[in-house]
């Protein structure tokens, strides 16, 4: 685990316990809804280890709530998140993103990735709501389920609603891009 995760993997691990037997699951249950092995939930909820960001929100959805609220961060009206700042946690081997819009509550979330060269996603993500992907650096394909793959460019955005399965992968100098929702779905 990086920094960040070390900071974040002790509050991790008992929110999802107390939200896991809050809803009346077992470990076993909650490892079949969300397509993880019981073994690494139980690392998760004894805090030794950290899931990826994209493996967390399938524990949330499991749950019905977000990862924000698995992650138990307090809301404020207004944020502020500073250049360098923020919570990191991994999307995939070789992307990262980072948290620009904290806590519960918010209408909206923000979210800042950066993916290595030749970085896809290996599942497609479905949410509630509306999405909207900036590419700040490089070159990023979007895949929509049902439509041709889309490349974006440095300045190009897309918006797509997001209960269509979507995953991205990276061109092959990596992409830095903006990614927002609403309402929040990590």
């Amino acid at each position: 685990m990086d920094a960040d995760e070390t900071e974040i993997a002790p509050q991790l691990g008992p929110s999802l316990r107390r939200r896991r037997k809050a809803a009346g699951l077992t470990m076993k249950q909650l490892a079949e809804e969300c397509d993880l092995s019981q073994p690494f939930l139980s690392q998760i909820e004894n805090s030794r280890a950290m899931p990826s960001l994209i493996a967390l929100h399938r524990v949330a959805q499991a749950l019905k709530t977000t990862t924000v609220a698995l992650l138990e961060h307090s809301y404020s009206a207004i944020t502020l998140v500073r250049n360098g700042e923020g919570e990191r946690f991994v999307l995939a081997d070789g992307a990262t993103t980072r948290f620009l819009t904290p806590g519960e509550g918010h209408r909206l979330e923000a979210n800042e990735s950066t993916a290595a060269p030749g970085v896809a996603m290996s599942h497609s993500i479905v949410h509630d709501g509306q999405e909207l992907i900036r590419v700040l650096e490089g070159e990023l394909t979007v895949h929509l389920e049902g439509e041709d793959p889309v490349v974006l460019e440095t300045g190009d955005t897309m918006s797509y609603p997001a209960v269509t399965p979507h995953r991205w992968s990276s061109g092959d100098a990596g992409a830095r891009f903006l990614i927002v929702s609403s309402p929040p779905s990590f």
